[in-house]
């Protein structure tokens, strides 16, 4: 008998057929060079640094746990204008801004210590990821005294944290780009229209590659032409590198979406984002 008459044989070639269509047998082709995905920071509550967006790149971009924020502590610091010293000895950092401190911070602790030797709750152990330690904000900033926050929320229901001094006081963070930006001075319905939503890091062989996605949370149309956008990108070292963009040629609805890219030479800690209507 022909073995492909076989009731064996038709269940056989069934089942190849089956598992073909449905891809759980390997296709015969060569493959091509797998491609290195960017690097995407999903911002969660941007900050809103002495009325700058603050936005953390890549791997470092903040994240929830236990519902406490986490940040990256010392691109974090950076962008409040604070020191942050590591103890090698203890492995544990220590973040200092404006005479007050919060040390001993270190992965797997759920302790730190403020300048006056007070053992403070962090609620969370802080987390080595990648190489990064992070911490949960909120105690710290609690420790710090002079600086306080609040979560508010902009036109669509965007919610926004907000980083400031308290009183009269003012976080050395802003007073670097204040003397190389307009954009921090302007106030109202024109100031910061665009709400940062996502920021994408690449590299580009000669740098990296910062692609930001943006709402129109303004509550109305922009004309077109009518907005600029700068991007302050920061490194490790505290290098700015400045960039001043006309926003989009095209009026942008409310709630309307659109990106933009910009290249930097060297690795940002942060991203501190403005935009503008003229």
């Amino acid at each position: 008998m022909n073995d492909r008459h076989h009731p064996f044989f038709r269940l056989a070639m069934k089942t190849l057929i089956m598992l073909l269509c449905v891809g759980l047998l390997p296709a015969i082709h060569s493959a091509a060079p797998a491609q290195a995905a960017p690097v995407v920071g999903n911002q969660i509550s941007p900050l809103l640094i002495n009325s700058q967006y603050v936005l953390f790149p890549g791997k470092l971009a903040p994240y929830i746990q236990a519902g406490k924020l986490m940040v990256p502590i010392r691109a974090f610091a950076g962008a409040l204008g604070a020191q942050l010293t590591y103890d090698a000895a203890t492995k544990s950092s220590t973040v200092s801004l404006l005479g007050e401190s919060v040390g001993q911070l270190r992965a797997g602790q759920a302790t730190a210590v403020t300048k006056d030797g007070n053992t403070i709750a962090l609620g969370v152990s802080p987390q080595l990821r990648e190489g990064v330690l992070f911490a949960p904000m909120n105690p710290i900033l609690t420790g710090l005294k002079k600086v306080k926050w609040e979560n508010m929320y902009k036109v669509l229901r965007l919610k926004v944290l907000i980083v400031q001094g308290r009183g009269d006081t003012v976080l050395p963070q802003a007073k670097s780009w204040k003397s190389v930006t307009p954009f921090g001075d302007l106030g109202g319905e024109h100031h910061n229209p665009f709400y940062p939503t996502l920021l994408t890091q690449s590299t580009d062989g000669k740098g990296f590659r910062l692609t930001l996605s943006v709402l129109n949370a303004s509550g109305f149309v922009i004309p077109k032409g009518a907005s600029r956008l700068e991007l302050v990108a920061v490194d490790s070292l505290g290098q700015a590198v400045v960039r001043q963009l006309p926003g989009p040629s095209e009026a942008t609805p409310k709630a309307g979406a659109l990106s933009f890219t910009i290249n930097v030479p060297t690795a940002p800690d942060y991203v501190i984002f403005n935009s503008r209507i003229e």
